[in-house]
């Protein structure tokens, strides 16, 4: 027997204290070293707050509780835990029902007249294993993704890219994706997509035991086929348990496509927010001092158990006056792929996002976060038409002396600020 299966954790909803007491005992008394970790709740409400702290690997639903009846039971808990096998266990000896909970994606309908210790017990095998049969064939292409964005220091315009690669992702790949600003006190992300809602990710974080997909269509605003869920920003005071906040990011996993976080900069507090990203984009500009503090995060990421092949350098020139660096240079100082370099678009840029727009599709910025996007979803890149001021301006760069990067400059960081 696959070890997975030798300990499962079934939570009851039941509202009969005498009959969960029965099941508790069939459960208990199991052969074949099988073990069951039974949780028991007596109403819809506390099922959710229990299945909100996660751990359960299959429901036994009772449809009749105090708090809530037949198919409105059903639907609350099934759009609450999607993906989680639920089996219908119930007075009501209903066919029409036992075919509705089947087609809206139940595993099971037993009936508590005709069912038996040896029943329920095959049962819930056979529905855990047809769930996770069925998670591993959709693991390929259906696996969901989680792209974190995060800025060097301030000032490197981690947010507008974050924002500019999730509108990328949506754009080329036509699936669902979710932005979020885990970086609580900001507020520039709902600056940057123009989005005024009244909720933030506070919301999400702190109503989980009510949380479903209707609640969290609430909290979210559609910008461009993107769902954006911003921060609460400086005036709302509020702060966030970094469990929460990750138990906020899983259930988003079950609903999009794609994820893209902007966690500001990396700070201890938010360390452990990375741990369920597929990858890590880290802006930095050319500068020294931005640089360093690139190099620092690249290091405590990779202390912290994060795979330095899933870490990507994205250098965005935000100064016409500072010489970019060689991108040999930084994968040789880095040791990780320099996945994109942001030109520098002055006047444009700024008269944009002044105006909450994101930069031109059009753009050099756009378009080199195309390709970024376009990678993640294994893509052919598309190269652009360079225009003549621009190759012009290329050619002239390439003339300039550039500096060595070295292990010295990095080090110089505090002299040179």
């Amino acid at each position: 027997m696959n070890d997975s299966l030798k300990r499962l954790s079934v939570l009851l909803v039941e509202d009969d204290s005498d009959y969960a007491t029965l099941v508790q005992h069939w459960l208990a008394d199991t052969e074949n070293d099988r073990r069951f970790l039974l949780s028991w709740t007596d109403s819809l409400g506390s099922a959710l707050a229990r299945l909100a702290r996660g751990g359960i690997d299959l429901v036994l639903l009772d449809l009749s509780l105090p708090d809530s009846q037949g198919m409105d039971t059903f639907a609350a808990l099934s759009s609450r835990c999607p993906g989680l096998p639920l089996i219908v266990l119930t007075a009501a000896d209903s066919e029409s029902m036992a075919l509705q909970t089947i087609r809206q994606g139940g595993e099971d309908y037993l009936v508590k007249s005709s069912c038996t210790r040896d029943l329920l017990i095959r049962n819930i095998s056979h529905a855990v294993v047809r769930n996770r049969r069925q998670s591993d064939s959709q693991a390929g292409d259906a696996q969901h993704k989680v792209i974190t964005v995060i800025g060097a220091k301030g000032g490197t315009g981690a947010t507008t890219v974050a924002c500019t690669l999730a509108a990328e992702l949506r754009r080329q790949s036509d699936e669902a994706v979710l932005l979020a600003d885990l970086d609580l006190d900001s507020g520039l992300m709902g600056f940057l997509m123009g989005v005024n809602n009244r909720f933030s990710i506070l919301d999400a974080t702190q109503n989980l035991e009510r949380m479903d997909t209707t609640f969290w269509e609430h909290l979210v605003t559609e910008v461009g086929g993107v769902h954006v869920l911003p921060s609460a920003g400086l005036a709302a005071g509020g702060r966030a348990d970094p469990s929460h906040l990750s138990e906020a990011i899983k259930f988003a996993m079950r609903l999009y496509r794609w994820v893209v976080l902007d966690l500001g900069r990396l700070r201890s507090s938010n360390l452990a927010l990375i741990e369920q990203s597929t990858e890590v984009m880290l802006v930095t500009t050319d500068s020294i001092a931005s640089l360093h503090e690139a190099k620092r995060a690249i290091e405590v990421l990779c202390v912290g158990g994060f795979d330095r092949e899933r870490i990507h350098l994205v250098v965005n020139q935000v100064d016409a006056d500072t010489a970019p660096q060689r991108s040999s240079d930084l994968v040789k100082l880095f040791g990780v792929e320099v996945c994109a370099r942001l030109q520098y678009e002055g006047d444009a840029m700024c008269s944009a996002l002044a105006d909450s727009k994101l930069p031109a599709e059009s753009s050099a910025f756009s378009s080199s976060v195309r390709n970024v996007a376009r990678r993640l979803l294994g893509l052919e890149e598309i190269k652009r038409k360079r225009s003549m001021p621009g190759l012009m301006s290329f050619l002239t760069r390439g003339k300039r002396q550039e500096p060595a990067l070295n292990e010295a400059n990095l080090g110089d960081t505090r002299a040179n600020a």
